[in-house]
């Protein structure tokens, strides 16, 4: 899911746009990636979603075909030896439930020097190994991320400034990546056809190292972030209304807004002709009744020719109250509204690729998932039958077709 459109974006848009009638003077290079992909889920009562599509596999359609399929066209345009244009448009299934076009990329790049970058527009979101190509699945060894780390950050990309910089550690290659950023998206309700909006305003700084087969990626981001909701205003507003001073305490505590928002991050990749180990741990934590999330997973997989199986284990896990003693009579939905942000699940995973040419990859992943009691899990549209004291263990199986062109 990406943002709506800011200044910046729209601003790189628009000179992509004009530069257009030039590229007969300058050098346009185009590309693309897609999945083609088919998933079916054991369970009729809950939706598995990849990060805010409003619906899935599951209790949606037993069997799906648009959780992962899409269609990526990247165009970049060199306008002189040291200015670039970019714009990627990706079609995947968005909030509104349809394929249409997402602008995931449209920045000017300015190349100072040999090491130094300035980017300028809307750029992928920085924090994590894979936070570069996140919708290129070819480029990845699952058939999508770990959804336990990367659904920690929903968003697939922000608007704003970054600076790229080149240099040595060592014996390490090192790459600083900062910028300054702005985000705004809108995020689907449970079984319902209403949004959310969330907005988000902040800073990031990450570290990548190379050295032979290994990477190692540190990232850390801070902001402010507000989220919007009607159902909500009305609960803060019951709070104010009928709660003392205690309950306008708790519905100050409990709103998002402008609240100070922490990403962190680590990875690392060791991978060579035979061997492929992927490891990630990343934490958020925002102010407000969200609670502090954290998820972590590791892969390994072993090459055969053009083979590779790989196996992962991945966890989320979440930190904060179930209750507050201030709520009153309104205490039901305060417990209802904490737990909407419990997201604890583990899962196991196995899978197997195929290099069919260098241009596509054939890969079948099953995922045994296991909500933890009394949490929401990484589902959505959850039934009314579905019980949450015991959420049993549901299993994903996916076969999907990776290619770039």
């Amino acid at each position: 899911m990406t943002g709506r459109p800011g200044f910046a974006v729209r601003l790189a848009a628009i000179t992509l746009i004009a530069a257009l009638p030039l590229t007969v003077y300058a050098d346009l290079q185009f590309s693309g990636f897609g999945s083609t992909s088919l998933s079916c889920f054991s369970s009729n009562k809950v939706d598995y979603v990849v990060n805010d599509q409003p619906e899935g596999v599951g209790r949606s359609a037993a069997c799906d075909t648009g959780l992962d399929s899409l269609l990526g066209m990247q165009f970049d345009v060199a306008l002189s030896t040291n200015v670039e244009l970019g714009l990627q448009v990706v079609f995947d299934r968005n909030v509104d439930r349809s394929f249409d076009p997402d602008i995931n990329v449209a920045q000017v790049r300015w190349f100072i020097g040999e090491d130094d970058t300035l980017r300028a527009g809307r750029a992928p979101t920085s924090s994590f190994l894979h936070a570069e190509s996140r919708q290129v699945r070819y480029a990845m060894p699952w058939v999508r991320p770990p959804l336990e780390v990367y659904g920690l950050v929903p968003t697939f990309s922000q608007d704003g400034l970054e600076w790229i910089h080149n240099g040595t550690l060592g014996d390490w290659s090192a790459e600083w990546h900062s910028g300054l950023y702005r985000l705004g998206f809108d995020a689907a309700v449970s079984n319902s056809r209403m949004t959310n909006q969330v907005s988000s305003d902040g800073a990031f700084l990450n570290l990548s190292l190379r050295n032979g087969p290994t990477t190692i990626k540190l990232g850390i981001g801070y902001s402010q972030t507000s989220l919007e909701s009607g159902q909500l205003d009305s609960l803060f507003a019951a709070l104010r209304a009928f709660g003392g001073p205690d309950g306008a305490d708790l519905a100050k505590d409990l709103k998002i807004d402008d609240s100070p928002t922490w990403i962190a991050a680590i990875g690392l990749r060791q991978e060579n002709d035979q061997w492929l180990l992927v490891a990630e741990l990343g934490l958020r934590t925002i102010e407000g009744f969200f609670r502090d999330q954290y998820g972590a997973y590791i892969t390994l997989g072993r090459r055969f020719g053009p083979w590779m199986p790989y196996a992962t284990a991945a966890k989320r896990w979440t930190d904060g109250p179930a209750s507050d003693a201030r709520a009153g009579f309104l205490d039901a939905e305060v417990r209802q509204l904490l737990a909407s942000s419990r997201f604890d699940s583990t899962s196991y995973s196995l899978g197997l690729s195929y290099d069919l040419n260098t241009q596509a990859i054939v890969k079948f992943q099953v995922d045994r998932i296991q909500p933890k009691k009394d949490s929401w899990g990484l589902y959505t549209n959850h039934a009314t039958n579905f019980d949450f004291r015991d959420p049993g263990t549901q299993t994903l199986f996916t076969l999907s077709v990776d290619f770039l062109f």
